[in-house]
Parts: C-alpha cells; sequence; structure tokens
C-alpha cells in the first residue's frame, strides 16, 4: 500500500496573538487521492500567520536530525504574559500495515537563547470502531516513557539512549522524540508498525512539508535573493537565487536547478503567455572548498527577447519561485505545501484561475494566508477559514452559505453587520480615519 500521510485536525495555544485557535482541513481516509486546499482569512495580525509559524515548528520538530533547530527567543513566538507554546497536530496515516490516526503534541518553552521542548507526546489509533489512542512515545517534567516502558523499566542500553536523546534535545534546542540517538531504542521496544508510523511523521511527512513565509518573499522584494521551493521525486528543499548578473552552485545543486527550470517551465508558459525560464551556464570553475562549481545565470524568454530574469516583476518572479510546490500539491497526494500571504504580488484572476484547478484537479494539501477576497468566490465554503477577534477562539468558519452562495458577500456581510459566531473585524470609523489624519498634519506642520 502508498504511504500517505495527511493533517486533519491542527490546535495552537499561546503562539503569537492565538491565546486557543483550532481547525481541521478536508483530508479523510476515502478521500486521500483529492486535493485539500484551506485558505485562512481575516484582518491584520488576527492569527493568520501564527498558522503558518505551527507548521514552521512542526517543521523543524521533525527534522532534528538535520540539525535544524527551534526558533531563536528573540522572535517572539510565545503569547504575551504566557511562559508556553502548545501545539497538537493530528494526521491520518496509510501504510503497508493499515490506517492509522495519529497525534504529535509538544509543549515549547524558553531555554538559554532558543525554544526548547518541555513536554512532547506521539499517540496512535487504528481506524477502527472502539479503538483507542495508545502512546508511542511520551516525555514530560517527571518522566519519559517508550510505549508503556518507563525509563527505569528499560535495560541499560535503552536507558542511556533516552537519557543522551533527551540532553542533546535540550543541548540543541529540538525535538526529544525525534532524534536519531532514540531510534534503536525504539526500534526494540515499539512493534513493526508503530516504527513505521514513527518514520511516516519524521521522514515521509517531513519531506513533503514545505513553509514558505513571508521572510522568502521579503527578500525577494529587496532583490537581494529568490529562494526556489524545490519538490522534485528525489529532492526537496530551497535553493537561494543570487539576485545578480550570475551566480555559481555546486555542480550537484546546478543540476537540480535545470530540473527544476525544465519542471517549472511547462507550466510557466499556461499561467504567463509566452514566457519560459532559461538557465545559461558560462563555465565551470573551483569553489572555495576544492569542490567543482557552475558559474551561471537565469535568463526570461520572450520570444526572441532575453533579459535577465531579475528583471522580472515581483509577482512573476514569485510565482516561479514556488511554482514547483504547486505542482506538487497537483500531482502528489503527499504534499503539504504551507504558504503565507499568498496572494501577496499575484493578479487577483490568476490567482483565483491557479486555486480553482488546484482544489478541483489536485491531489496535495494547500494551506494559505491570503487578504484578496477574489478566492472566495472560486473555493467550496468548507476550504475557507476565518479569523476571529476573540484571541480564545480564533478560527471559524461562516454559518449561513449555502451551496450556491457567494461567500465573498457572507464574509463582507460578517465585517460590516456580524452575525457570525464570533466577531471577525474590529469595526473602523471613516470618519475618526478622515479626523485622524487630519490631525496629524496639523501636529506635524500641515494645513
Amino acid at each position: 500500500m502508498t504511504i500517505i500521510v495527511r493533517v486533519t485536525d491542527v490546535e495552537i495555544n499561546h503562539l503569537k496573538n492565538v491565546k486557543k485557535g483550532q481547525f481541521q482541513t478536508n483530508s479523510r481516509f476515502d478521500t486521500l487521492n483529492k486535493a485539500d486546499v484551506v485558505g485562512f482569512y481575516g484582518q491584520n495580525g488576527s492569527g493568520k500567520t501564527a498558522v503558518v509559524y505551527a507548521f514552521k515548528l512542526v517543521k523543524a520538530l521533525l527534522s532534528a536530525n538535520q540539525h535544524q533547530t527551534l526558533p531563536e527567543l528573540t522572535d517572539n513566538l510565545i503569547c504575551f504574559n504566557e511562559e508556553t507554546i502548545r501545539l497538537q497536530f493530528q494526521f491520518i496515516v496509510t501504510n503497508s500495515f493499515g490506517e492509522f490516526f495519529v497525534k504529535y503534541s509538544v509543549c515549547l518553552g524558553a531555554g538559554e537563547k532558543r525554544l526548547t521542548v518541555i513536554e512532547e507526546e506521539v499517540s496512535y489509533r487504528e481506524n477502527e470502531k472502539n479503538k483507542r489512542f495508545k502512546i508511542l512515545v511520551l516525555k514530560n517534567k517527571s518522566t519519559i516513557t517508550v510505549r508503556n516502558k518507563k525509563m527505569n523499566e528499560m535495560n541499560e542500553a535503552d536507558r542511556v539512549a533516552v537519557m543522551f536523546s533527551n540532553k542533546m534535545a535540550y543541548g540543541n534546542a529540538t525535538s526529544f522524540v525525534f532524534r536519531e540517538e532514540l531510534s534503536e531504542t525504539l526500534d526494540s521496544i515499539l512493534d513493526e508498525s508503530e516504527v513505521e508510523i514513527m518514520k511516516n511523521l519524521s521522514v515521509d511527512f517531513n519531506r513533503n512539508l514545505h513553509v514558505i513565509d513571508t521572510v522568502q518573499y521579503g527578500l525577494l522584494i529587496a532583490n537581494i535573493s529568490m529562494p526556489f521551493s524545490i519538490h522534485l521525486e528525489n529532492k526537496r528543499g530551497h535553493i537561494p537565487y543570487e539576485m545578480q548578473d550570475t551566480m555559481v552552485l555546486p555542480i550537484e545543486l546546478f543540476q537540480t536547478i535545470e530540473q527544476v527550470i525544465h519542471q517549472t517551465n511547462s507550466v510557466l508558459q499556461t499561467i504567463i503567455p509566452g514566457l519560459q525560464i532559461k538557465v545559461r551556464e558560462i563555465n565551470k570553475q573551483k569553489q572555495l572548498d576544492g569542490g567543482e562549481g557552475v558559474r551561471f545565470e537565469f535568463l526570461s524568454k520572450k520570444g526572441e527577447v532575453e533579459l535577465p530574469l531579475r528583471s522580472e516583476s515581483e509577482g512573476i518572479l514569485k510565482i516561479i519561485s514556488i511554482l514547483s510546490t504547486l505542482i506538487a500539491v497537483y500531482n502528489n497526494p503527499n504534499a503539504c505545501v504551507v504558504i503565507d500571504e499568498l496572494d501577496a504580488g499575484i493578479f487577483e484572476y490568476l490567482l483565483g484561475e491557479l486555486l480553482e484547478v488546484l482544489s478541483d484537479n489536485g491531489k496535495g494539501q494547500l494551506i494559505f494566508t491570503s487578504h484578496n477576497l477574489r478566492i472566495l468566490e472560486v473555493l467550496p465554503i468548507r476550504s475557507l477559514w476565518f479569523t476571529t477577534l476573540n484571541e480564545m477562539d480564533r478560527y471559524l468558519q461562516l454559518k449561513g452559505v449555502k451551496k450556491l452562495s457567494n461567500a465573498r458577500d457572507i464574509y463582507l456581510r460578517a465585517v460590516q453587520l456580524g452575525g457570525q459566531d464570533e466577531a471577525v473585524y474590529a469595526e473602523t470609523n471613516l470618519y475618526d480615519i478622515k479626523a485622524s489624519f487630519r490631525k496629524a498634519g496639523i501636529l506635524h506642520g500641515g494645513k
């Protein structure tokens, strides 16, 4: 059986300005080969980006064996006046052993310089009636257990491995349960299907999870770099394109870039008619580490005209930078792509067309935040979540939307008149805004 891992439920506590928020996706065991597109809308500063940060944190935790650390305390991710962040992700998993519901819960607090794991738990149950969740690995303030074995019940080798993994997790600001040092202990205590479930999260889901935040778009706007988000058959991740005349990459990364451009061009010309990207190799040269590198430049080609790629608009560059991951959402049921401010720089009609195609014909998961209301006209209401003013209940889906209703109209009515279970907009007053602009001008010498 093909391995498929999908996110179904997320609960966020004390992250950024979200004291409590919960949302669900549309993935179920009988829809695993269908697209699951979920968009978040709401007022500025109301909790949309916290969703993206939750996925970033989980990505870092799952990547413990890849030396990826948790964020620094200066990122100010813990909610004001709170001491910890709590996250819970629920997944559905299919593998050669069957179908499973899997939960991953984590509590993060302040370490010396970075966030650190205080509590962590992975549990699962079979997709059968009356089955209960069983704990695979648990770490809390007082104990660590693997399956139903506490540390003092383990043999010496396992006990030492657990203690060493815990120490390394704290010292390196990583997950405890997904560290490589713990793998032999898991193999000796868990059964074969349970070991597989742990790998399904740390390997299968992790390698297919892409989190694209506004930092990457900011680098693009500042004309510093354009990170290519890559999803090829055997390669995942980001390769930064420095916005200069030429750049040098190791041969292997250069070949990956060529593959991505070939993949991207097949779709790009249908989105932006006539546009193709060309990679022009200039020469091979030694790098500082002694390895072979390739100096090259990116060109945009329209007909017979070739120009440096950096001369294209921010919107086109953004589409190019994320297109490989969107292709993955269309074709790969395991792809999980999370994008903050997906609409930034992209023409609204084109954005609506792209999301409609992915929602109707894709296979993977796409989770995004946006301000552009055009999307509310093309996605089904089950795919739309809205932030509220209630910091204890940050996310809701609109009520009163019938099958043929326009979600955009319902949302604008909720903004202006309310009528939902929670308020979705902090009211502003046109005349107060005018008066404040006038007053500010007078205070600073305006007339």
